[in-house]
Formats: structure tokens, C-alpha cells, sequence
């Protein structure tokens, strides 16, 4: 790596490093005095809550801290004549934001991979801890549809991956099969083991002079291969939820069962697509920053750049919260900005080649 490489990765790793803090502890001391009536009154509670909080609070700061840093150090780099100096010396404006912009890249991907992981359900640990919501609430009076099965389920457990008071309805083509009645499901090795089963089949034909519906008691059963608790968490909440695995495994696996999967993948994009943001505007921001300072006024430069990055952040925002309730298709409402912003991003690299 040459000189001025490391040079600028230095300072770009340094201001993003202050910025991503002071933004951490800004998040975590409003939300802690917003919800001090709340607050765990155990100690290790207490710690253990501004933790997830602060984990809760990379989803927001990660992407802006990435392009305010940049803002940062293109302004100081301008403002010390640095700027200047590396064209004087010969370094092109391709070669010379490489650096944060790969920086910048990186980061977001490790994010990306994070969001594969339980990271992503930090903000369900945290409202659960400190009693701002109940999980309980979350998973009672489930009634969906899977593999020609009706499935009723009382109260879900999805966490500890129980089910308490269990139906389903098999139907084919004349109508109901039969209806298997436990009082209670546990979610291992890939499918749900029925505690306590009643199997009620109908005939096939139903006659006066024939034999009418039987009825099998059980000790347990085995049913529903691969749908996972969080797959029927997934569908069934209103908000958006789930990691990346778990979004996948949803996806595939209701892929042919008729049932929309648009908030899905609204959740699936918002994990993947929408934090590529970031390193996007790192590029084209850095493209209009003025040579010297005596071109434009630095003060207002600035403003300009943290305004148009605030507002690039919320519409993508919004457009995301419209795909996740289905007022308008995920891949326009989350794909396609992103790939539009894309798009311009190599435009101003090609122009400036």
C-alpha cells in the first residue's frame, strides 16, 4: 500500500471511529431517559439492556457514520490544503478515495454478515427485557396456512421454540381430511414433535350406512418438516424481523404455498441491499468536494453534504417502511434505489477515470 493510501485510511478510519462512538452514546443516553420508568432495576439487567441498545443502535448509526466520517476528513483535507496537494503531487481522484471508499465497504459486508446471525434480534431481546414488550403477546391466536395444512396455534413460544395448544386441518381437494388436536409442540431436529395428540379423520365419502369419523389418541406426533418458529414468526408479525438465515428459510419455504411474501423480502432487502447505502455515498459525495476552500465556503459545503445525506438516508428509509407493508413491491421500493445510486456511483468513477 502506498503512502498516501495509508495515509487516508488512517484519517478515515480515526473520524469514523468518532463519529460511530459519540452517535453510540447519544443513541443509548436518549433512549435510556425515554425509558428510565421502564429501566431493569437489577444492575446486571441494567447493563445488560444499554448493551443490546447499543447493539440495536448500529442498524441507524453504522451507515451514517460511514459517510459523515468521509464528510469529515474530505472537509479538514480541504481545509489544510492536503487536498490540493495530492493532485499537485499527481494522484488521481479515482486513486485517492480507493481507500475509504474499500474501508467503507468492508465494514458494511461484515455488517451484512452480522445481520445472518442473532445480532439481528438484539431489539427483540432488549424490548423483552425491559418489559416495553410482550412476547407473549406477540405469539398468540396464529392461524396460517402451510403444505395443504390449515395450522391454528393458541400461544408460540418462538425463542424457546414451543407451541401450546395446537391445530391443524389437512384438506385436499373434496375438503377436510382430518384434524389433529396437541396440547402442546416443541420444535427438534428440523420439524415439531406433538405432545398429547388427537387425530380426528373423516371418511372419504360420507354415506348414512357407512362408517362415520375416527378418532386416535397419541402419545406424540411428528408434523411439519423445516417450518421453523421464527418462519412462523415471520409471517405472522407486522413488523419487520427475522435474520438474513432465517428470512432465506421463510422465503424458500413458502415459495409455492400461495401465501405473500413481500414482507419477507422487504426484510430480506433491508438486510442485504439498503446498508449498501453507505459506502455508495461515501463515493459520490467525495466527488463533489471542491478543490480548495477558497472555491466554496467549507461551513456550507459541509451542511450541504450532512443535509443531502440525511435525506438520501431517510427517503431509502421510507421507501423501505412502504415494501415492508406492502404499499409498493420491495424490489422497487429497496433494489432499485440502491441499484440507481449505484449506477450514478460508477458514473462519476467512469467520468473521472
Amino acid at each position: 500500500m502506498k503512502l498516501y493510501a495509508k495515509y487516508i485510511s488512517w484519517v478515515y478510519i480515526k473520524y469514523f471511529l468518532i463519529v460511530f462512538v459519540a452517535l453510540e452514546f447519544f443513541y443509548v443516553g436518549i433512549d435510556v431517559l425515554t425509558n428510565l420508568k421502564d429501566f431493569p432495576q437489577s444492575a446486571n439487567l441494567a447493563i445488560l439492556y444499554v448493551c443490546l441498545t447499543a447493539v440495536v443502535a448500529v442498524s441507524y448509526i453504522l451507515p451514517l457514520s460511514l459517510v459523515l466520517a468521509m464528510i469529515i476528513m474530505g472537509i479538514n483535507l480541504i481545509r489544510s490544503n492536503e487536498l490540493v496537494s495530492f493532485y499537485a503531487l499527481g494522484t488521481s481522484k479515482n486513486t485517492l478515495v480507493l481507500a475509504p471508499f474499500l474501508i467503507a465497504l468492508t465494514i458494511t459486508l461484515f455488517y451484512i454478515i452480522a445481520n445472518a446471525t442473532p445480532f439481528v434480534y438484539a431489539w427483540n431481546y432488549r424490548q423483552g427485557l425491559a418489559g416495553l414488550q410482550d412476547r407473549d403477546e406477540m405469539g398468540k391466536e396464529i392461524f396460517l396456512k402451510f403444505e395443504n395444512k390449515f395450522i391454528y396455534v393458541d400461544r408460540l413460544f418462538a425463542d424457546a421454540s414451543i407451541a401450546k395448544n395446537i391445530k391443524i386441518f389437512e384438506v385436499d381437494e373434496d375438503g377436510l381430511k382430518r384434524e389433529i388436536t396437541a396440547s402442546e409442540g416443541d420444535f427438534e431436529d428440523g420439524k415439531w414433535n406433538l405432545k398429547n395428540v388427537k387425530i380426528l379423520t373423516l371418511p372419504k365419502t360420507l354415506d348414512l350406512n357407512k362408517s362415520g369419523y375416527k378418532v386416535e389418541s397419541s402419545s406424540g406426533e411428528e408434523i411439519l418438516e423445516g417450518f421453523k418458529p421464527k418462519t412462523i414468526e415471520n409471517i405472522y408479525q407486522n413488523a419487520s424481523s427475522g435474520s438474513i438465515s432465517d428470512n432465506l428459510a421463510s422465503l424458500f419455504l413458502l415459495w409455492n404455498e400461495n401465501v405473500s411474501t413481500t414482507k419477507i423480502r422487504s426484510n430480506l432487502y433491508s438486510l442485504t441491499f439498503f446498508p449498501l447505502f453507505a459506502p455508495l455515498m461515501v463515493l459520490i459525495i467525495y466527488y463533489y468536494f471542491p478543490i480548495t476552500g477558497r472555491f466554496a465556503s467549507l461551513a456550507l459545503t459541509s451542511f450541504i453534504f450532512v443535509l443531502a445525506t440525511l435525506f438520501v438516508w431517510g427517503g431509502f428509509y421510507i421507501l423501505a417502511r412502504f415494501s415492508q407493508n406492502g404499499v409498493i413491491y420491495p424490489e422497487f421500493g429497496i433494489v432499485f434505489p440502491i441499484f440507481a445510486l449505484a449506477t450514478f456511483a460508477w458514473f462519476k468513477f467512469y467520468k473521472n477515470r
